[in-house]
């Protein structure tokens, strides 16, 4: 018989959990094997074209049994008769119906491979998801059959299993693409954190924590309220959490926190939220700044593009988005003398504006990161 209403609750509930367990689908395999009555249950899955020795396994049985993925990986498989990219999705086949009799290699499998591993009798289910991913759902037993009955859970739960692959497939790409993401944004020194209207730290991520750890100018921690040195940031800060409370269409807002090491934040809205209450997210903070000091920045630029010390100082001012007139208030010297080094700086960086150069600079940091 197929699924019964007790079997729903724990069998498909493990299945619709798989892709968050570790093991991966660990749970589900170890129920559906006690619902069959079986020695082993295994899941077998991959993206894209590949034999299914390059698949992903992960299988439950009696503990001290003998793993025989090495045996069939090192050549057993080549006298497997199953066609696993071939088998039908979601139709449950069993071993029986591709034993050739007096076939001497599918003899061979069953008295060396599969009978030695208490796995004579077999079914298997093939679900297939979008983006190349296949997956097999296999069952065996060493001393007897399995019935029709087992037959129709295994049935029952395709469609399951498919939603489920398809779930693992969304979450696996989310999980590389905020990986790469990531990496590209700690490259560049940024961050982002969000608060509730209180102003406590809901989230954070690795490249904000990086920024701040060890930051005299901010004190962040997942679960507490975010607090900054300068009683000037925390006015601005909590005006801010006030405003975007109110309006999540409020206009953004920057913030200075250090000089050097150089760290400042742009203070957003949360305009897309789906929850409610106070612990729901209002703000979120994109935090951007540099883990060298200015010096140790000049002494880079001098090296990396030929300036003098004066001009790499002025460049450095550009990127911290000074103007010509306040780098050279900064530097001590005219504006006319802060000018003619901004020209030799583009000629030497070769870059064809202040943006330009931002972007190059920008990019040396990245390469140096």
């Amino acid at each position: 018989m197929a699924l019964s209403s007790s079997d729903d609750g724990e069998i498909l509930t493990c299945l619709h959990a798989g892709p968050l367990d570790n093991p991966l689908w660990n749970r589900f395999l170890g129920v559906l094997r006690n619902r069959l009555g079986a020695d082993f249950c295994g899941f077998f899955f991959r993206q894209g074209d590949a034999h299914i020795t390059d698949s992903t396994e992960i299988s439950v049985g009696p503990a001290g049994q003998e793993d025989l993925l090495p045996a069939y990986t090192a050549g057993f498989h080549t006298l497997d008769p199953i066609p696993y990219d071939q088998l039908v999705p979601g139709q449950v086949y069993s071993l029986a119906q591709f034993i050739v009799a007096g076939d001497a290699g599918h003899e061979r499998y069953l008295r060396e491979f599969l009978i030695p591993g208490c796995r004579q009798f077999m079914r298997v289910l093939r679900v297939s998801a979008p983006e190349g991913y296949n997956a097999w759902l296999m069952a065996w037993r060493a001393d007897r059959d399995f019935t029709s009955s087992d037959d129709a859970v295994l049935a029952a739960l395709a469609p399951h299993l498919a939603i489920s692959l398809e779930l693992y497939s969304v979450i696996e790409r989310e999980r590389v693409r905020a990986g790469i993401s990531g990496d590209a944004v700690r490259q560049l020194n940024y961050g982002w954190l969000t608060l509730d209207g209180r102003g406590f730290v809901l989230d954070m991520d690795q490249g904000a924590a990086d920024l701040l750890r060890g930051s005299a100018a901010l004190r962040v921690q997942t679960g507490s309220r975010m607090l900054a040195a300068s009683a000037d940031v925390n006015r601005q800060l909590n005006a801010a959490l006030e405003e975007f409370s109110a309006d999540p269409e409020a206009r953004p807002r920057a913030v200075r926190l250090s000089e050097d090491p150089w760290l400042d934040m742009l203070l957003r809205p949360v305009r897309d939220h789906v929850l409610s209450g106070p612990a729901r997210p209002v703000l979120t903070a994109f935090v951007h700044g540099d883990r060298e000091t200015g010096a140790n920045r000049v002494d880079q630029y001098v090296r990396l593009f030929g300036l003098s010390p004066s001009e790499a100082r002025l460049a450095l001012a550009i990127l911290r988005g000074r103007t010509i007139a306040e780098a050279a208030t900064e530097l001590g010297v005219t504006e006319q003398t802060a000018r003619g080094y901004s020209k030799i700086v583009y000629a030497k960086t070769g870059a064809r504006g202040q943006a330009d150069l931002v972007r190059i600079l920008l990019a040396s940091a990245a390469r140096l990161a």
